[in-house]
């Protein structure tokens, strides 16, 4: 990641520190470069951006109002403000020291989309970096040879690669490898304590030591990796650190002919998983580079489909080899991070689908007969869609996959005539979109593929399982929603702003359309969404039961089953079974949460029965 000192060793900017400035002030990293307005208050999401603005403002003179402004860039995490090489104001530089704002002076002659044009192109040098890193680090944990020689050449690459030092530390408490790093007192009682299963990963600075500890497999007692450098470890090195304890649990398993198949097998289906969470967050050219280490030109296309395949979880490594078999390398097959019973099929589309009168492409119908094989399966399918929206896409396979759940075949394809998106007028509902989803523009473009990525996944699954399909932690998940609410101006604890975020989500096209002067109301108007809506909720009077003032009831109590009963004067085990029978009529997923809950939210809205936020 480029930093304050990075940027200001290149000439061509004339980024220069203010006399007093800190070693530390050059060591903040920078993902981008942002025009703020004269006036205050400052714009939204500037964190870890060089700010630039002028002097002739009104506040920089002023010591309270400057005090003000550069608490306020302060309180938003900027990397640093930039200013006009001029004399510099002594009410701004008091206050810029006082709240920790690196300050900066830069000609006016420079422009400054080049700032910003320099750091992109550092941050995307750094990926390359790092995608060849990992393709180092899956070839020494594929190279041939004894155990212990293998896992010293992982370790020792490890070590160079990050500038320090690397060990693992086993369960019998011996070092690999024999010529071990010795660690500190303090440090070996942390990593007893990961060994023995209190905690994954620990991070500990010890004597001007950074060291990051992290647990191998899911087998007590765990050996444990251990990094140490002198320098902050940032986030490549962290990815570094974590890749390579999953690749390490292949390699300390026993020695034998079954553990050397076993141990390529693993190291395999680590790089699916792997491929599968770059393409969901977006990364479609390095999910595409890292996906030739499996095989060539497996996502050598534009669109895909992906599937999801329900079984027992004590049979889904045997399942896995058969869709691997039966697709013949055609497909992407993932065992779901999430969860256990789950098997993700990724079918890349190289040419336009063929596919049979009822809609199932070649990999589909090949995976519906693994399922009709067994009755504890289940298969649900999206449509073609583009690699970078593989996280709708797979948003689109689960909720076939609750349907596919209650019919006698048990396998469904997403039914896109019979959602919402597809019956609104595409142009005003994406202008739309467009403009609701406009402050997320505000964000480094990585950093948007990453949002959008977490935003599709984030509204339909616990931020658990979210984060283990996304490969990251729950509370990076929780993290990003609450950025993307502050951002968008949505409470996203209420179902109502977490419905129209979804639709804004389904309708935008990517391709960034002029927004829209329209509003949300406007773009439910259409007698296509009335239509829609009112045979949607007209299924629920197939039941004897007011099954719609139960549901309506329960979304304005905000999915709250105890809330609806209370205001229904029913029993809460009533209500449960008021909303499994919707489920049924429906075919959609209401208890469990998600799409089916917004799209049946929406629904209300259209007819006027259920008030939604403003935007």
């Amino acid at each position: 990641m480029p930093t304050l000192g990075s940027l200001a060793e290149v000439p061509e900017l004339t980024l220069a520190f203010t006399p007093g400035a800190s070693e530390r002030e050059a060591e903040r990293t920078v993902v981008g470069a942002a025009l703020a307005p004269a006036e205050e208050p400052p714009g939204p999401d500037l964190a870890d951006r060089i700010v630039r603005t002028a002097l002739d403002c009104g506040w920089a003179d002023d010591p309270r109002r400057a005090a003000r402004h550069l608490g306020r860039l302060a309180a938003a995490k900027v990397a640093a403000l930039a200013v006009p090489a001029t004399a510099l104001p002594a009410a701004l530089v008091e206050a810029a020291g006082r709240h920790g704002v690196p300050l900066l002076t830069v000609s006016p002659d420079v422009p400054w989309s080049r700032v910003a044009q320099v750091v992109a192109e550092e941050r995307l040098r750094e990926t390359r970096e790092h995608l060849a890193q990992l393709e180092q680090l899956l070839g020494h944990a594929r190279e041939q040879g004894p155990e212990d020689r293998r896992i010293e050449r992982l370790l020792g690459w490890l070590a160079r690669t990050v500038g320090g030092r690397a060990v693992v530390r086993c369960g019998r408490h011996d070092s690999r490898p024999a010529e071990a790093w010795t660690l500190p007192t303090a440090v070996e009682r942390t990593t007893t304590d990961i060994a023995e299963g209190g905690l994954r990963s620990a991070a500990i600075d010890d004597a001007g030591l950074h060291i990051r500890l992290h647990a191998i497999g899911r087998r007590r007692p765990y050996p444990v990796l251990a990094v140490g450098r002198t320098a902050p470890f940032d986030g490549r090195a962290n990815a570094l650190v974590t890749h390579a304890a999953d690749l390490l649990v292949p390699l300390l398993q026993v020695d034998d002919g079954e553990a050397d198949r076993r141990r390529l097998s693993e190291v395999a289906a680590a790089l699916r998983v792997a491929v599968f969470q770059l393409l969901m967050g977006g990364e479609v050219t390095l999910a595409q580079r890292t996906a030739e280490g499996l095989a060539q030109g497996l996502l050598d296309a534009e669109n895909a489909r992906v599937y999801v395949l329900e079984g027992p979880a004590v049979e889904r490594d045997r399942l896995a080899l058969e869709c691997a078999a039966a697709t013949k390398g055609r497909a992407l097959v993932v065992r779901c991070p999430a969860y256990d019973q789950h098997l993700i099929i990724l079918a890349p589309l190289k040419q336009t689908p063929s596919a049979s009168p009822d809609g199932w492409d070649t990999v589909g119908t090949t995976l519906r007969r693994l399922v009709a094989d067994n009755p504890e399966r289940f298969l649900g399918g999206s449509g073609p869609f583009p690699l970078s929206q593989t996280a709708g896409s797979y948003g689109d396979a689960t909720r076939a996959l609750a349907v596919a759940r209650l019919q006698p075949a048990r396998a469904a394809l997403y039914a896109a005539e019979s959602r919402l998106a597809e019956v609104l007028d595409p142009r005003a509902a994406a202008g739309w979109a467009a403009a609701v989803l406009r402050p997320l523009s505000t964000l480094p473009l990585g950093s948007q593929d990453q949002m959008l990525g977490t935003l599709h996944l984030g509204l339909e699954f616990p931020a658990t399982s979210a984060g283990k399909i996304l490969g990251v932690s729950r509370n990076t998940v929780r993290a990003r929603l609450d950025r993307a609410a502050g951002l968008l101006g949505l409470d996203l604890s209420e179902v109502r702003a977490r419905a129209v975020l979804h639709l804004a989500l389904r309708v935008f096209d990517g391709e960034a359309p002029v927004p829209a002067e329209v509003d949300l109301p406007d773009v439910l108007a259409g007698e296509g969404a009335r239509t829609w809506a009112a045979e949607l909720l007209r299924r629920l009077a197939e039941d004897g039961r007011d099954l719609r003032a139960t549901l309506l009831a329960w979304l304005v109590g905000n999915t709250s089953v105890e809330q609806t009963a209370g205001c229904l004067g029913l029993h809460p085990q009533t209500v449960r079974e008021h909303l499994r029978s919707a489920e049924r009529l429906l075919q959609r997923q209401l208890l469990s949460g998600g799409g089916g809950v917004y799209e049946v939210a929406l629904a209300f809205a259209v007819l006027g029965e259920l008030a939604l936020p403003e935007c």
